[in-house]
């Protein structure tokens, strides 16, 4: 290499370095932080260079040539090998005594790092490729290159920094406090993670966010990184190679967080990559089970992270990248997490121990530090001691952290101590938020932090607010008002008088009753009105109806109503009903013994189809058929084949079996609890929200639901149970006929046809005379 670009490498790269380390000083002078004498500056020495050379520069020496040595010698090695040797050299440099611990930083491929005397140290592959491989003069597209280079040097590092939101989340998949389904090993350490997560979320004065059992799927947890500066992960962790006397961090592709719900999934997401070690994929399906990686939480973020922190209490979540990598990109900040499967209580000691540093506004990194010097070590604390040469065998989980600060070492390179440097922390600067009233005969307010809450007078409302001193972004939810500050700041919250509203109801174009209220209010409806002979009551429509097949729309008896006028009348709705010949089945709002039932799942509705439940079960006896009917506009379904889909109800105990007679099967579980035709009655219960309860399963799935067929996970068209409600519609066998509505009812006349027959003469007879 010409001694004309060597100089440029050389000056550029010094340039860089003094720049970026020390833009305050001069290149020969450091202060030394224990003495900070500003009138005696450090002068480094010919000595001070000398011990980096025969220390840590050495050191990486090493590295190269035996590196080069495997790959025939150094003129053979290219950017993308010294790139490479980085772990090794991270390592190198850290274990040095010249080393000044929380200096080192990477940025891309490049390394930084400096001295316990000031000097600034680099490791860069692409000028280790220069420097050693050519011996040409640059070109103008070489020297435009290491000025690049050297440009995106002078760029002020990433580092630190806190989250742009308070609220902190909680991930629990395998634990509720009253669950049978819980895993039980959850059911002793989770609770301690709630508190600690409500200590938090307490002390930011944000909103926790937890989601527990089948309520985590990849949605709501891509919702949680989304909204929250600080995320736990209290789960089981896992990844794609599980054999045995092998090292995971080695021979694993893919990190995965375990999950009880497939809610959410695509066949993106399961789709099938190909790894160092084999296939694998972003999410695997496994029944009701998921194992899902950063990756495939990051695909179903729709925005970025808040530049959060990720705390994973889980077993091998940082023995690969892919835990953490697509949730770096999406500006996680830090990500904690373990080599190797970790204790139960090893790691509840973590994170009491971390979590209470952190909420005091200690820096990641020092918090982990700090935490592993309180508890004795630098590893799973359930581990009294460990040997670095036997540590994967005996699978020791190290605690791994990476960061704007900290570089992931690579497969097969976490299973060891590793020093934590993220200067990530969960405060910011501390602004005092005050809360006033423009009136506090309208309505007072109070403070919780960063959180407004107003409470009106009767008759008022919280109709906005006013930054009064001091700057800050509100946003208003009802009567809560979340306040980011960027300065002390006073909100003061504006009242306003509702305006007085009233509902008269008419029956037949008669006043039965009146409500007051407030425009903007829900009033609970009138449940009675006047009764007409042949008439029945139905609700109340906000216009007249004159008498009409056509069914309008209407509010039940006892409804929600919102008032949207200072004047409101409302007209009670009246229906009667002319049998004719036959049956239809007609919709209704529950079950009676005896009536026969279509059953029809609202999400299987597609313009005027639906799918009903059959009697017969798809496979093995389990989950039942789906049949395909047609809904009506009138509300009525027609089915081809109606005995496949007709149940009758009858009452037992709390709820109602389902029969079918066409097989002579009730609607109920198999001994594995799946969903199947059965000569033993079970009881179902139609819960107010539309849905079918099982009352029975210990796992949890109590909802009767339709599923489409998954053919990414090879599974048919079915009805199975669910642990989610899903809504059911009943449609009861009736007479049929046509019902009539109207809000002006008149009585209805029966006729009755009278047929006179004119009587003969009477006649009388006495004792033997004749008149």
């Amino acid at each position: 290499m010409s001694k004309h670009l060597k100089k440029l490498l050389a000056l550029i790269l010094a340039l860089a370095m003094i720049t970026t380390m020390f833009p305050a000083v001069m290149a020969a002078e450091h202060f030394i932080e224990d003495e900070m004498d500003l009138d005696k500056p450090y002068v480094y020495t010919q000595a001070d260079f000398d011990e980096l050379q025969t220390d840590v520069f050495a050191s990486i020496e090493n590295i190269k040539v035996e590196a080069a040595q495997k790959m025939g010698g150094i003129g053979v090695m290219k950017e993308a090998d010294y790139a490479s040797l980085i772990p090794q050299v991270i390592r190198a440099v850290e274990s040095s005594s010249t080393y000044a611990k929380g200096t080192l930083e990477q940025h891309g491929n490049y390394l930084y790092w400096q001295t316990v005397k000031g000097i600034a140290c680099c490791y860069d592959p692409r000028m280790e490729a220069e420097l050693n491989n050519t011996e040409d003069a640059p070109s103008a597209e070489e020297i435009a290159r290491v000025e690049a280079d050297a440009a995106a040097m002078l760029q002020p590092p990433k580092r630190g920094g806190t989250p742009t939101s308070i609220n902190v989340g909680l991930i629990q998949p395998y634990w509720e406090s009253s669950s049978s389904y819980s895993d039980s090993s959850f059911l002793d350490y989770s609770p301690y993670y709630k508190t600690t997560w409500q200590n938090l979320y307490g002390a930011t004065g944000g909103q926790g966010i937890r989601y527990s059992m089948t309520n985590v799927n990849v949605n709501t947890v891509a919702s949680t990184m989304e909204q929250c500066g600080l995320v736990i992960f209290d789960s089981h962790g896992t990844t794609d190679y599980s054999g045995s006397n092998e090292d995971y961090t080695s021979r694993a592709n893919s990190s995965y967080l375990c999950i009880n719900s497939t809610s959410g999934l695509t066949s993106t997401d399961t789709a099938t990559k190909t790894g160092s070690y084999g296939s694998y994929s972003d999410a695997v399906v496994s029944g009701s089970s998921a194992y899902i990686n950063g990756t495939a939480i990051a695909n179903h973020m729709s925005g970025n992270a808040p530049h959060s922190m990720l705390y994973m209490g889980i077993c091998l979540g940082m023995s690969t990248d892919k835990m953490f990598s697509g949730l770096r990109a999406k500006d996680v900040n830090t990500v904690y997490g373990y080599s190797q499967s970790v204790s139960f209580t090893g790691e509840l000691k973590s994170i009491q121990s971390i979590m209470a540093y952190i909420q005091d506004d200690m820096q990641a990194g020092a918090a982990i530090e700090q935490s592993q010097t309180d508890l004795g070590c630098q590893w799973d604390p359930a581990y009294s001691s460990y040997s670095e040469s036997s540590a994967k065998s005996n699978r020791v989980a190290f605690p791994v952290v990476v960061s704007d600060e900290d570089t992931y070492l690579g497969h097969g390179n976490v299973d060891c101590v590793q020093t934590a440097h993220s200067e990530w922390h969960l405060f910011g600067t501390q602004y005092t938020v005050t809360a006033t009233s423009n009136n506090t005969s309208w309505g007072t307010v109070s403070v919780n932090g960063t959180t407004i809450t107003a409470t009106p007078k009767t008759g008022y409302y919280a109709a906005g607010y006013t930054v009064t001193s001091g700057t800050a972004t509100v946003v208003q939810n009802g009567n809560t008002f979340s306040v980011t500050p960027t300065s002390d700041c006073t909100v003061r919250i504006n009242f306003a008088a509702k305006t007085a509203a009233t509902v008269t109801y008419l029956a037949n174009g008669t006043q039965v009753g009146t409500a007051s209220g407030y425009v903007g209010d829900e009033i609970t409806l009138r449940t009675t009105a006047a009764d007409y002979d042949g008439w029945t009551f139905k609700g109340w429509v906000e216009n007249t109806v004159a008498e009409t097949t056509t069914k309008p729309t209407f509010y039940n008896p006892g409804a929600a109503y919102t008032i949207s006028n200072a004047s409101t009348t409302l007209h009670a709705l009246y229906t009667r009903f002319e049998e004719g010949s036959g049956v239809v089945y007609e919709l209704t709002d529950g079950l009676e013994s005896g009536g026969k039932y279509i059953l029809v799942d609202q999400s299987s509705i597609s313009d005027t189809t639906g799918k009903a439940v059959g009697n017969t079960a798809v496979s093995n006896s389990q989950y039942l058929t789906p049949v395909t009917v047609t809904v009506n506009s009138d509300d009525t379904v027609t089915a081809s084949s109606v005995n496949t889909v007709l149940w009758q109800a009858a009452s037992s105990g709390s709820g109602y079996t389902l029969y079918n007679s066409a097989v002579g099967k009730y609607m109920a579980l198999d001994s594995s609890e799946y969903l199947c035709p059965s000569s033993t009655s079970l009881a179902w219960v139609y819960t107010s929200e539309g849905y079918l309860n099982n009352q029975t399963d210990s796992e949890g799935y109590y909802y009767l639901s339709y599923s489409a067929a998954d053919t990414t996970n090879n599974k048919p068209e079915r009805y199975t149970t669910s642990k989610t409600g899903s809504v059911i519609n009943l449609y009861k066998q009736t007479t049929a006929g046509t019902t009539y509505y109207s809000t002006s009812p008149v009585t209805v006349v029966h006729e009755h046809t009278m047929e006179y027959v004119a009587a003969a003469a009477p006649t009388c007879t006495v004792a033997g005379n004749t008149a």
